[in-house]
Parts: C-alpha cells; sequence; structure tokens
C-alpha cells in the first residue's frame, strides 16, 4: 500500500507575516477615501479650479499610489534597519519645521512648504513616534530616574510641539505632547511623572488660547456648544445637519446637500460630516470599526513584537492613528473644540496620507520580523527535536565477513 503525501499550500516567502486584517482594513478606507474624496471635493473643484471635477480625485488617486508603494517598501524591509537614521529623521524634521515658520505659506491652520503641497507638522507626529521608540528602547530600566527619563523627553518633546505651535498649529501641538506621554507611559514610565507633563500640558496650552484669539475663539464656541448646539460654530452646525439628513442609513453616495450649501473644508477636515450625511450612521460606524481594526491589529503586532524598539513603535503608531481619527470625528461631532486633524486614509492631502501609511508601513514591518522569527524558532527546535531522535535510533550491527561487508 503506498504512502499517502499531503500537500501543504506555503504562504509566499514575501507574504510571511503580513497581516492580512489590517491590509483589508487600510485597503478599504483607502478606496472609501477617494470615493469621498470625489464625492466632497467634485464641486468645489468645479467652480474653483477651472471647471475639472477630478481634480481632486485625480491627486488623491496619485497620493494613494505613491504612498501605498512607500508602504509596501516600509513593510518589506526590516523595521530595524532604519535605527540608524532615527536622529537625522528628528534633525531634519525641525529644521522643515523651522523652515515652514520663516518661509512657509501660512494657513488658518499650519503652514505649508512648497506653496500648499508640503505640511511638516503632519509628518512630525510619526517621526517623533519613531524616535521615541528608539530612544526609550535604549533607555530602558533608566526611566525611574527624571534625569534620564522625563526631563531629557519633555525637552525632545517640548522641542517639536513648540515648533508646531508656533505655526500655529495648537492641535498638532496638543497631539505632540499627548503622543509622548502615550510613548513614555508605553516604555513603563511612571504614573506620576506623567501626570506631572499632563499639569504642565493644560498650564501652556491654556496660557496659548488666552493669548491666541483664534484658539480662543474656537474654545468659547465649543462651551458655548455643549450647553446649546445652536450656538455652536458654523462648521458644527453644518455638520449637525449632515449627520441628522443622513439618518441611519444615508443619503447615498454623491447625494450630500450639505457639502454645498457652506460646509468649510468638505474634502479635508470635515470630510466625516459628508460620510455621515451620504452613508448614515451606520456607514460612520463601520468606518469606527475599521479603525478600531487597526489599532487593535497594531496592539496585536506590537505584543508579539521581537525586542523593545518594535513593541513601542507598532503600539505607538496605532494609537496614533486611532488618536487623529478619534479628534477629527469628535471635534465634527463637538466633543473637542474644533482644529484642523484630517480624517487618516479618508481626508485629501498628501501630508497626513504619507504619515499614516508610513506607519502602517512600519506596523507591517514589525509584523513581519516577528513571523520570521517565529519560524526560525521553530526550525531551530525541529531540527533539535530531529538529531535527539536519530541518536535514539538502536542500530544491530551484523557479522563482518572475510570481505569487511556486513552480512
Amino acid at each position: 500500500m503506498g504512502e499517502r503525501t499531503v500537500s501543504r499550500r506555503r504562504i509566499p516567502r514575501w507574504l510571511l507575516g503580513t497581516d492580512g486584517w489590517l491590509v483589508v482594513a487600510v485597503t478599504t478606507l483607502l478606496l472609501w477615501g477617494l470615493l469621498m474624496v470625489y464625492s466632497s471635493g467634485a464641486d468645489f473643484a468645479w467652480w474653483h479650479l477651472g471647471g475639472d471635477a477630478f481634480y481632486l480625485f485625480r491627486r488623491q488617486l496619485f497620493f494613494v499610489l505613491i504612498t501605498s508603494v512607500w508602504a509596501v517598501l516600509l513593510a518589506v524591509v526590516d523595521y530595524r534597519f532604519w535605527q540608524r537614521f532615527a536622529v537625522l529623521a528628528l534633525f531634519l524634521i525641525w529644521i522643515l519645521l523651522f523652515l515652514a515658520l520663516i518661509f512657509g505659506h501660512a494657513r488658518a491652520v499650519g503652514r505649508f512648504l512648497s506653496g500648499r503641497s508640503l505640511q511638516p507638522s503632519e509628518w512630525a507626529k510619526v517621526v517623533l513616534i519613531f524616535y521615541l521608540a528608539v530612544w526609550l528602547a535604549r533607555r530602558k530600566g533608566h526611566l525611574d530616574n527624571p534625569w534620564t527619563g522625563l526631563y531629557p523627553l519633555a525637552a525632545l518633546v517640548g522641542i517639536t510641539a513648540s515648533l508646531v505651535l508656533l505655526e500655529p498649529d495648537l492641535s498638532a501641538a496638543i497631539t505632540v505632547v499627548l503622543l509622548g506621554m502615550m510613548m513614555f507611559f508605553l516604555a513603563g514610565g511612571k504614573l506620576r511623572h506623567l501626570a506631572v507633563a499632563f499639569v504642565v500640558m493644560v498650564v501652556v496650552g491654556g496660557l496659548f488660547v488666552m493669548v491666541y484669539p483664534r484658539g480662543h475663539d474656537r474654545v468659547v464656541a465649543y462651551l458655548a456648544g455643549l450647553n446649546d448646539p445652536q450656538h455652536a460654530l458654523a462648521q458644527i452646525r453644518l455638520a449637525f445637519a449632515a449627520v441628522a439628513r443622513g439618518g441611519i442609513f444615508g443619503v447615498g453616495p454623491g447625494q450630500s446637500q450639505i457639502k454645498v450649501r457652506g460646509l468649510p473644508l468638505a474634502p479635508t477636515d470635515s470630510i466625516f460630516a459628508v460620510v455621515a450625511e451620504e452613508f448614515g450612521v451606520l456607514g460612520a460606524t463601520v468606518m469606527v470599526v475599521l479603525f478600531g481594526l487597526i489599532v487593535w491589529r497594531g496592539l496585536k503586532i506590537a505584543f508579539a513584537a521581537p525586542d523593545e524598539f518594535g513593541r513601542l513603535l507598532a503600539a505607538g503608531l496605532a494609537f496614533w492613528i486611532g488618536l487623529e481619527a478619534f479628534m477629527n470625528m469628535a471635534m465634527m461631532l463637538n466633543l473637542l473644540p474644533l482644529a484642523g486633524n484630517a480624517l487618516p486614509f479618508i481626508s485629501y492631502g498628501g501630508s497626513n496620507l504619507l504619515s499614516v501609511m508610513s506607519a502602517v508601513g512600519l506596523i507591517l514591518s514589525v509584523g513581519r520580523a516577528s513571523a520570521r522569527e517565529r519560524l526560525l524558532e521553530r526550525s531551530d527546535t525541529g531540527a533539535v527535536v530531529s538529531l535527539r531522535r536519530r541518536n535514539r535510533r538502536r542500530r544491530v550491527s551484523g557479522a563482518v565477513g572475510a570481505s569487511g561487508v556486513r552480512e
């Protein structure tokens, strides 16, 4: 009776360790974002950009393709390769932020280099997470001492946040500080140190809001909107109207009316209001679930990371994507003061998309490295077991004949 051979389908080596759920969630959001950029920006492009309704869509499609290729490159290359460039990346982003202050094009929130194309404050977030992951991993066990942990960390985060704050971009500066605190917590920093840092952030942020008229007006309007939605900012009232008009199931893709009735920044900061109107509460909930899936898979990869650097990097980037999404959605619903946070993967713009796709690529790289190391461990274990089994085999030697051949 012949032996049965069972053929198993092997995963291609270049796909080994790639988190399928994370890829599916990101791809779905990217395609959804392309649809929403066209839906929310076609009328704007037609009237303000030379009658070309597809202008914003084409540019966003280009951004998606380029950043996807970059994310694949980051996923394929071992994330530990980039550690050597951490200091260079941080100094480079500081230089870009400084240049934006001097030569950049000022917008209502933040500054741009090269006209309106490059926004260094978006890149600063992912670069800071990457640098702090390297820095904190090397100082593991020395974070209890504030002189080797909290104070140097506060200086690194403070310089980055100050450069962003001077643009001025209060929401991005607050995000930078929150990311620094989160990374310190993930690395095992003491809670009382975090409490001190939080108090300092609140005091400095409060002082800035008091002296910065636009920030002061936003906070006053936010508090007024909490008491009575009719007194909220016009952008928030229009977002409420979009949610109410969308209902449970939405009015359908491309059928939004609020986007052409004065909703500011419909393709960028306010795009979640268009999502809620066209896809309803159900569609908005699906989007929240997709972002939650990204955070969950990122944390799962972080817990299985082969080293402290990978753990901090994957967890920090996953939390950051979730934080950006939460802040954008919460601002549109007046749960937070209105600011300029983009909705990851959905809002129009190349700078934010480059940042979040870089984060996705690095998270996937950590997962792939973990899978490779687990595979090597299983291979080594299997080899040892095989050797032991061969050593335990009994051999019965036959008699040796005159010719020297065993009988």
